[in-house]
């Protein structure tokens, strides 16, 4: 009897313990000092210094689509561990959309290897659309999460980078 050893697709999981978080990232298979996608997401995983605990699993990309399946993943990634926030599935939409844009972005800009002229720039800023209910209750536009669409872009690694001194 010959076994299939074909190999399916696979996405990364990483479970951040601080922050109670799952972040899907596509599979990499390379050194880890060139897999810029992890050290992004990573970036965003520090407070005050401080580097998150958390883990980082395999799964089958079809296994993972399936939504009965990927609960129960969650489940067993959970552990018992509190407050581990499994993303509404319109997140992933909303997420894949704007590294689709982003891309859009790193492939006008001839995709730069070391910065951006429009990296952060206001044009980029990602703002909520709640303008109105951030009036009613005295808020500013200004006090508004600062989020842009380079956050999504490989060429973040390399500010991040930068600002780490590597």
């Amino acid at each position: 009897m010959v076994q299939d050893i074909s190999v399916h697709p696979k996405v990364r999981i990483l479970q951040c313990f601080d922050c109670g978080t799952l972040e899907e990232l596509p599979d990499f298979d390379g050194p880890p000092e060139y897999d810029v996608l992890l050290e992004f997401a990573l970036s965003h995983h520090e407070t005050g210094g401080h580097r998150h605990v958390g883990k980082l699993y395999d799964v089958e990309e079809r296994v993972w689509r399936m939504t009965s399946l990927r609960d129960q993943i969650i489940e067993q990634m959970k552990g018992g561990s509190k407050g581990l926030a499994a993303f509404d599935p319109a997140f992933y939409t909303v997420r894949d959309t704007f590294k689709e844009d982003a891309m859009l972005c790193f492939n006008l800009h001839l995709r730069p290897q070391e910065g951006c002229g429009d990296y952060r720039s206001d044009r980029k800023r990602l703002l909520p659309d709640t303008k109105a209910e951030r009036k009613e209750v005295g808020l500013s536009m200004e006090s508004a999460p600062k989020r842009w669409l380079c956050d999504f872009c490989p060429v973040s690694a390399y500010y991040e980078r930068k600002r780490r001194g590597d």
